[in-house]
Protein backbone atom coordinates (compact mmCIF):
# COMPACT_ATOMS: atom_id res chain seq x y z
CA UNK A 1 0.00 0.00 0.00
CA UNK A 2 1.67 3.13 -0.95
CA UNK A 3 1.14 6.11 2.13
CA UNK A 4 1.10 9.45 1.92
CA UNK A 5 4.62 9.63 3.06
CA UNK A 6 5.91 7.55 -0.04
CA UNK A 7 4.05 9.80 -2.27
CA UNK A 8 5.86 12.88 -0.56
CA UNK A 9 9.27 11.23 -0.72
CA UNK A 10 8.89 10.33 -4.63
CA UNK A 11 7.61 14.03 -5.33
CA UNK A 12 10.72 14.81 -3.53
CA UNK A 13 13.05 12.62 -5.57
CA UNK A 14 11.73 13.91 -8.91
CA UNK A 15 12.51 17.22 -8.08
CA UNK A 16 15.69 17.41 -6.72
CA UNK A 17 16.03 14.96 -9.98
CA UNK A 18 15.15 18.49 -11.94
CA UNK A 19 17.20 20.34 -9.75
CA UNK A 20 20.28 18.82 -10.52
CA UNK A 21 19.39 18.67 -14.16
CA UNK A 22 19.10 22.33 -14.38
CA UNK A 23 22.18 23.15 -12.40
CA UNK A 24 24.22 20.90 -14.84
CA UNK A 25 22.58 22.39 -17.49
CA UNK A 26 23.81 25.93 -16.21
CA UNK A 27 27.22 24.68 -15.82
CA UNK A 28 27.58 23.60 -19.03
CA UNK A 29 26.36 27.19 -20.28
CA UNK A 30 28.74 28.87 -18.46
CA UNK A 31 31.55 26.22 -19.55
CA UNK A 32 30.40 27.11 -22.86
CA UNK A 33 30.42 30.54 -22.51
CA UNK A 34 33.65 31.02 -20.84
CA UNK A 35 35.67 28.42 -23.82
CA UNK A 36 33.55 30.91 -26.59
CA UNK A 37 35.16 33.77 -24.76
CA UNK A 38 38.51 32.42 -24.54
CA UNK A 39 38.02 31.29 -28.20
CA UNK A 40 37.21 34.87 -29.17
CA UNK A 41 40.09 36.62 -27.78
CA UNK A 42 43.13 33.78 -28.07
CA UNK A 43 43.23 35.30 -31.67
CA UNK A 44 43.88 38.47 -30.55
CA UNK A 45 46.70 37.66 -28.64
CA UNK A 46 48.67 35.61 -30.60
CA UNK A 47 48.15 38.59 -33.17
CA UNK A 48 49.74 40.99 -30.86
CA UNK A 49 53.69 41.98 -31.44
CA UNK A 50 56.81 43.85 -30.28
CA UNK A 51 57.24 46.94 -33.03
CA UNK A 52 60.64 47.29 -32.96
CA UNK A 53 61.99 46.04 -36.47
CA UNK A 54 60.99 47.57 -39.47
CA UNK A 55 59.30 44.92 -41.93
CA UNK A 56 61.27 43.35 -44.88
CA UNK A 57 60.81 45.01 -48.29
CA UNK A 58 58.82 42.64 -50.68
CA UNK A 59 58.95 44.64 -54.25
CA UNK A 60 58.19 42.68 -56.98
CA UNK A 61 61.37 41.96 -59.38
CA UNK A 62 61.57 42.85 -62.80
CA UNK A 63 59.14 45.53 -63.07
CA UNK A 64 60.00 48.21 -65.38
CA UNK A 65 59.49 52.16 -64.26
CA UNK A 66 56.11 53.38 -65.84
CA UNK A 67 56.43 56.36 -63.55
CA UNK A 68 57.28 59.81 -65.38
CA UNK A 69 59.01 61.95 -62.53
CA UNK A 70 60.16 61.13 -58.59
CA UNK A 71 56.94 60.71 -56.70
CA UNK A 72 58.46 60.73 -53.09
CA UNK A 73 62.07 62.09 -52.58
CA UNK A 74 61.31 64.09 -49.10
CA UNK A 75 58.90 64.46 -45.91
CA UNK A 76 58.96 66.31 -42.74
CA UNK A 77 58.43 64.43 -38.93
CA UNK A 78 57.82 66.81 -36.45
CA UNK A 79 58.35 70.21 -38.42
CA UNK A 80 62.04 68.68 -39.09
CA UNK A 81 62.91 68.17 -43.29
CA UNK A 82 64.83 64.25 -44.34
CA UNK A 83 65.58 64.03 -48.08
CA UNK A 84 65.74 60.34 -49.06
CA UNK A 85 69.11 59.83 -50.03
CA UNK A 86 70.80 62.88 -48.78
CA UNK A 87 69.88 63.72 -44.96
CA UNK A 88 72.13 61.39 -42.66
CA UNK A 89 70.96 59.23 -39.89
CA UNK A 90 73.13 60.63 -37.20
CA UNK A 91 71.62 64.20 -38.14
CA UNK A 92 68.17 62.86 -37.91
CA UNK A 93 69.09 61.50 -34.66
CA UNK A 94 70.38 64.50 -33.15
CA UNK A 95 67.35 66.34 -33.93
CA UNK A 96 64.73 63.76 -33.43
CA UNK A 97 66.17 61.30 -30.83
CA UNK A 98 66.07 57.50 -30.67
CA UNK A 99 68.56 54.35 -30.78
CA UNK A 100 70.54 53.86 -33.90
CA UNK A 101 69.51 49.84 -34.56
CA UNK A 102 71.23 47.61 -36.98
CA UNK A 103 71.14 43.66 -38.33
CA UNK A 104 72.43 42.00 -41.32
CA UNK A 105 76.22 41.31 -42.48
CA UNK A 106 78.12 43.26 -44.55
CA UNK A 107 76.80 43.73 -47.69
CA UNK A 108 72.93 42.90 -46.33
CA UNK A 109 73.11 45.45 -43.49
CA UNK A 110 70.35 47.29 -42.53
CA UNK A 111 70.65 50.40 -40.36
CA UNK A 112 67.11 52.15 -39.06
CA UNK A 113 65.44 54.47 -36.79
CA UNK A 114 62.12 54.04 -34.94
CA UNK A 115 59.46 56.50 -34.09
CA UNK A 116 55.70 56.62 -32.83
CA UNK A 117 53.04 58.61 -32.40
CA UNK A 118 49.59 59.38 -32.86
CA UNK A 119 46.91 61.25 -35.11
CA UNK A 120 43.29 61.93 -34.88
CA UNK A 121 42.67 57.83 -36.12
CA UNK A 122 45.20 56.08 -34.11
CA UNK A 123 48.43 54.83 -33.20
CA UNK A 124 51.34 55.21 -36.14
CA UNK A 125 55.14 53.66 -36.08
CA UNK A 126 57.68 55.41 -38.43
CA UNK A 127 60.85 53.32 -39.35
CA UNK A 128 64.07 55.60 -41.26
CA UNK A 129 66.07 53.25 -43.07
CA UNK A 130 69.75 53.29 -44.13
CA UNK A 131 71.13 50.29 -46.26
CA UNK A 132 74.57 49.43 -47.31
CA UNK A 133 74.04 51.33 -50.30
CA UNK A 134 72.49 54.51 -49.17
CA UNK A 135 75.94 55.32 -47.29
CA UNK A 136 74.48 56.21 -44.04
CA UNK A 137 72.07 58.34 -45.74
CA UNK A 138 67.85 57.94 -45.01
CA UNK A 139 67.45 55.68 -47.97
CA UNK A 140 64.12 54.74 -47.46
CA UNK A 141 61.08 54.94 -44.92
CA UNK A 142 57.95 52.74 -43.66
CA UNK A 143 55.10 54.36 -41.97
CA UNK A 144 52.28 52.38 -40.79
CA UNK A 145 49.14 51.93 -38.47
CA UNK A 146 49.67 50.28 -35.17
CA UNK A 147 46.53 47.45 -34.29
CA UNK A 148 45.57 47.95 -30.55
CA UNK A 149 46.85 44.75 -29.69
CA UNK A 150 50.57 45.64 -30.39
CA UNK A 151 53.09 46.63 -28.32
CA UNK A 152 55.68 49.57 -29.04
CA UNK A 153 59.26 48.40 -28.01
CA UNK A 154 60.70 50.78 -25.26
CA UNK A 155 63.77 51.35 -27.84
CA UNK A 156 61.01 52.95 -30.09
CA UNK A 157 61.08 56.73 -29.03
CA UNK A 158 58.02 58.14 -28.86
CA UNK A 159 57.15 61.56 -30.24
CA UNK A 160 55.27 63.82 -28.22
CA UNK A 161 51.65 64.58 -29.54
CA UNK A 162 52.18 67.58 -30.24
CA UNK A 163 55.21 66.64 -32.45
CA UNK A 164 54.08 63.60 -34.27
CA UNK A 165 53.05 64.73 -37.52
CA UNK A 166 54.50 62.53 -40.72
CA UNK A 167 54.20 65.15 -43.70
CA UNK A 168 55.02 63.97 -47.13
CA UNK A 169 55.73 65.66 -50.40
CA UNK A 170 52.68 64.34 -51.94
CA UNK A 171 49.11 64.05 -51.34
CA UNK A 172 48.93 61.14 -49.35
CA UNK A 173 49.14 59.71 -45.88
CA UNK A 174 47.38 56.98 -43.46
CA UNK A 175 43.77 56.51 -43.57
CA UNK A 176 43.55 57.83 -47.43
CA UNK A 177 41.31 55.91 -49.49
CA UNK A 178 41.56 53.83 -52.56
CA UNK A 179 39.84 56.79 -54.29
CA UNK A 180 42.01 59.44 -53.19
CA UNK A 181 45.24 57.78 -53.58
CA UNK A 182 44.48 56.74 -57.61
CA UNK A 183 43.63 60.15 -57.98
CA UNK A 184 46.57 61.96 -56.37
CA UNK A 185 48.89 59.00 -57.48
CA UNK A 186 47.65 57.55 -60.66
CA UNK A 187 47.84 53.75 -62.23
CA UNK A 188 50.40 52.04 -60.28
CA UNK A 189 53.42 50.40 -62.28
CA UNK A 190 51.88 46.94 -60.79
CA UNK A 191 49.60 45.91 -57.99
CA UNK A 192 47.74 43.29 -56.10
CA UNK A 193 44.75 43.07 -53.73
CA UNK A 194 46.31 44.95 -51.12
CA UNK A 195 49.34 46.97 -52.51
CA UNK A 196 49.89 49.50 -54.99
CA UNK A 197 53.49 49.86 -56.56
CA UNK A 198 55.09 52.91 -58.14
CA UNK A 199 58.77 52.99 -59.87
CA UNK A 200 60.33 55.99 -60.99
CA UNK A 201 63.61 55.96 -62.74
CA UNK A 202 66.03 58.57 -64.42
CA UNK A 203 69.78 58.79 -64.98
CA UNK A 204 72.02 61.35 -63.33
CA UNK A 205 75.44 62.16 -64.03
CA UNK A 206 77.78 58.93 -63.99
CA UNK A 207 81.61 58.72 -63.25
CA UNK A 208 83.99 60.07 -65.14
CA UNK A 209 83.83 57.39 -67.89
CA UNK A 210 80.70 58.88 -68.58
CA UNK A 211 79.00 55.75 -67.47
CA UNK A 212 75.24 57.04 -66.06
CA UNK A 213 74.04 56.32 -62.78
CA UNK A 214 70.30 55.26 -62.38
CA UNK A 215 68.26 57.10 -59.53
CA UNK A 216 65.18 55.49 -58.21
CA UNK A 217 62.51 56.35 -56.67
CA UNK A 218 59.97 53.67 -54.99
CA UNK A 219 56.54 54.38 -53.74
CA UNK A 220 54.31 51.27 -52.04
CA UNK A 221 50.84 52.05 -50.58
CA UNK A 222 49.65 48.99 -48.29
CA UNK A 223 45.42 48.58 -48.37
CA UNK A 224 43.57 47.40 -45.82
CA UNK A 225 39.30 47.09 -46.55
CA UNK A 226 40.19 49.80 -49.30
CA UNK A 227 41.97 52.35 -46.70
CA UNK A 228 45.56 53.23 -46.79
CA UNK A 229 47.64 50.92 -43.92
CA UNK A 230 51.32 51.66 -44.63
CA UNK A 231 53.13 53.89 -46.97
CA UNK A 232 56.82 52.84 -48.23
CA UNK A 233 59.13 54.75 -49.77
CA UNK A 234 62.91 54.60 -50.97
CA UNK A 235 65.19 56.38 -53.25
CA UNK A 236 68.62 55.15 -54.21
CA UNK A 237 71.29 56.13 -56.99
CA UNK A 238 73.25 53.01 -58.07
CA UNK A 239 75.78 52.49 -60.89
Amino acid sequence: MVTAGDGWRSTLLRYNERYMRSLACVALVLLASTAFTQTVKRPNREAAKVVWEPPEWDFPENVKATVSREMLSAFRVSGYQIRLDETSMKEVQQRLGGVMARRGDAGDALEWLCFHGTDEIGRWVLWLESGEISGGSVGSFQWQRVSSYDVLDARCHNLRKADSVVQLSLSLKLGSTLAEVSNNLGPPTSKTDERLFYLHEHEVEGNRAGEPFISSNIVVVHLRHGIVWAIQASKTTSD
